[in-house]
């Protein structure tokens, strides 16, 4: 009786085997693509920091400064929507002398911003109202979303194209036939962040140049997307 049960098991189980290896016809490819554009976007980031040693003065040359940035960009005719403004505050500057932290008058900061579509001569604006004040800054180069949609459809179109050919070829070298699509995963390389902004940290008191050459322009930014698609075969 436990001899015919055990056979019956091992029919079974080779049975399931059997009908797995049959259905499993399958051909796996992976299909990748990189699209490459400037942006179009450019953002100014620049930290205002003004220090005092009383409060009032502290928070009257904050906005003075920050009055009169505003009217230069203006007049080198950046649009008033083009300019931000945020972390306005005022606190006490605290420093550490002869081992203890004490308080050296005020000090005040905000953040400013300037966005736009990229041009020399909006860049060429911005460095002239800034280089007078001997301001830090950083910029932003980004995609706008209407580039990000359209190169993210052409990298997913290109990724499928990619996938196509390879399982093309492949079908062709060992002989066997695509009969269709059991499969498909998108994003298979998750992981990797998608390159839309890239940024440079410059300060006007290093390098006064860029006013006058224009050398600075947005570096060239790749998007990657990849698929992987299951084919069966016979």
């Amino acid at each position: 009786m436990k001899k015919a049960s055990l056979l019956v098991y091992c029919l079974l189980i080779v049975g399931f085997s059997l009908k797995a290896q049959a259905t499993d016809h399958t051909l796996e490819v992976a299909g990748k693509a990189t699209v490459k554009e400037l942006p179009q976007e450019i953002v100014f980031r620049i930290p205002l920091k003004i220090l005092d040693a009383s409060y009032l003065g502290c928070s009257n040359r904050l906005a003075e400064t920050l009055n009169d940035l505003k009217k230069d960009l203006s007049r080198n005719g950046i649009k008033e929507t083009w300019i931000k403004t945020n972390n306005y505050r005022i606190s006490e500057n605290m420093v550490y002398k002869d081992g203890q932290r004490k308080q050296d008058g005020y000090m005040g900061m905000v953040n400013i911003a300037v966005d736009g579509n990229y041009s020399p001569e909006l860049v060429n604006s911005v460095l002239k109202s800034i280089s007078s004040l001997e301001l830090n800054y950083s910029i932003n180069f980004s995609m706008s979303e209407e580039q990000k949609q359209r190169l993210t459809k052409i990298a997913m179109v290109n990724a499928v194209d990619d996938a196509k050919q390879k399982a093309l070829v492949l079908s062709e070298a060992t002989g066997v036939k695509l009969v269709g699509i059991a499969k498909i995963s998108y994003g298979i390389d998750a992981y990797r962040p998608e390159p839309f902004m890239t940024e440079r940290i410059l300060n006007s008191k290093e390098d006064g140049s860029f006013a006058n050459d224009l050398s600075l322009s947005p570096p060239l930014t790749s998007l990657f997307k990849s698929v992987l698609i299951v084919w069966n075969i016979e």
